[in-house]
């Protein structure tokens, strides 16, 4: 080949995934900045797929083009998350907690209300059976519930976490650190930042709007079954109610999330409703991993080979039943991000008798006895030795039992030919 040639390559992906052009693009901002993009056909596989991507007042994905439609304008909704994003009112204390500029009727628990109940009235109207998931991006961060939910809670009537002073004398040094930086100073760079509860009154506001944001919610979601029911299908649909995480909220003295292995991040609600069941409440230990093997089993699908999680039907049978003895809880995070400011991995056991061991990739480990102090004030594993030795035991058989080879994988079979 001589020196002025030129060889053209056809470029390919290693890996084919499937899936349409773009699926995998949508949650970047950029695409948003000139008005809503060409959605791709195709998401994960899923038959329909409407999407509300942000948090606080912002709007993406589908929702933008869709409060568009509704008479929204385009520089009310979409919007950066920062101090100078518009309102109509805003806490002096934290930019973060304020009202939005536009209407409920436009805010994503209304989009994610309105649009999962026009997806169950086509699917009924078609005598189809239907499967929706309506995730609702609030409450989080920036704490924005608008119109009347924003004055729903006066912050002077809301209480403090019990824990709110808890110097963690025994935790890592680095939750403490956190402790110290006040919301306004940690979000200054960021809009997601681990922080402190360093001013008691602006968690009041924090809490307050939080409240409106989730009673919010509880509207949407008395919305959505009473179309189920006006559809004649309540006593023929199972629903599922939980959330991916929770927030500090001034627990042990932190606000937000992120590497804080405690009750107030990591206990989420979880209410499953089958109409063939009666209702009861349950001590059983269960985790989110346990909800797809759980719907199979009532839905009697078979579950794949090595499928992760539990089924709890047992424990919606009899409420006293038991299905696990542990919960055990990863977090990870990059070293090269982390830069050694706090460990990069976080693991943490639930167990059937109340203990919560949670142990850093540094070495360090936390102990609560949760049935006997559940607000998580006695660290018990700086002086019991033994005790820790006994949750290090236990700890590496759950690392043990949930690794990938401990659970099967799937299974291709293959028609054979005679």
């Amino acid at each position: 080949m001589s020196r002025n040639s030129v060889t053209e390559f056809e470029l390919a992906a290693t890996v084919d995934h499937g899936y349409g052009l773009g699926w995998d693009e949508l949650e970047n901002y950029e695409l948003y900045e000139n008005g809503p993009p060409e959605f791709p056909d195709d998401f994960y596989g899923f038959g329909h797929v409407e999407l509300s991507l942000d948090h606080g007042a912002r709007v993406s994905g589908h929702h933008l083009q869709w409060a568009l439609d509704k008479g929204g304008r385009y520089e009310d909704l979409m919007v950066s998350i920062t101090a100078e994003s518009p309102a109509r009112r805003r806490s002096d204390r934290w930019w973060q907690v304020y009202q939005p500029p536009y209407d409920e009727d436009l805010h994503s628990t209304n989009f994610v209300t309105e649009r999962t109940i026009d997806f169950i009235n086509d699917a009924v109207s078609a005598g189809e059976p239907f499967y929706t998931w309506a995730s609702f991006p609030d409450p989080h961060h920036p704490m924005t519930p608008p119109g009347r939910w924003f004055d729903r809670h006066d912050p002077a009537d809301m209480e403090l976490p019990v824990s709110i002073n808890d110097p963690l004398e025994h935790a890592p040094e680095y939750l403490r650190r956190f402790q110290e930086l006040g919301l306004a100073t940690a979000t200054q760079r960021s809009w997601v930042a681990p922080a402190g509860a360093t001013d008691h009154e602006l968690v009041k506001e924090c809490i307050a709007a939080t409240y409106g944001a989730i009673e919010f919610i509880d509207d949407g979601v008395g919305r959505i079954l009473a179309a189920i029911e006006a559809n004649g299908e309540l006593d023929n649909t199972i629903v599922v109610f939980t959330a991916d995480h929770g927030d500090m909220m001034g627990e042990h003295g932190l606000m937000l999330k992120g590497f804080m292995p405690f009750r107030g991040t990591q206990q989420v609600p979880l209410v499953i409703v089958d109409p063939s069941r009666s209702p009861g409440r349950t001590g059983s230990l269960s985790g989110s991993i346990d909800l797809a093997p759980t719907l199979m089993d009532i839905c009697d699908i078979q579950p794949h080979d090595g499928i992760q999680g539990r089924s709890l039907a047992p424990v919606l049978d009899d409420p006293s039943a038991s299905v696990r003895d542990h919960v055990l809880i990863e977090q990870d995070r990059r070293a090269a991000v982390t830069r050694g400011r706090i460990p990069h991995r976080i693991r943490t056991l639930i167990s059937r008798d109340g203990s919560e061991y949670t142990r850093w990739n540094t070495g360090e480990s936390m102990l609560y006895d949760l049935s006997e102090d559940p607000h998580e004030l006695e660290e018990l594993s700086h002086a019991d030795n033994t005790r820790k030795a006994v949750q290090d035991d236990r700890l590496v058989g759950a690392l043990m039992e949930a690794a990938d080879d401990s659970r099967g994988a799937p299974v291709v079979r293959r028609a054979s030919h005679g």
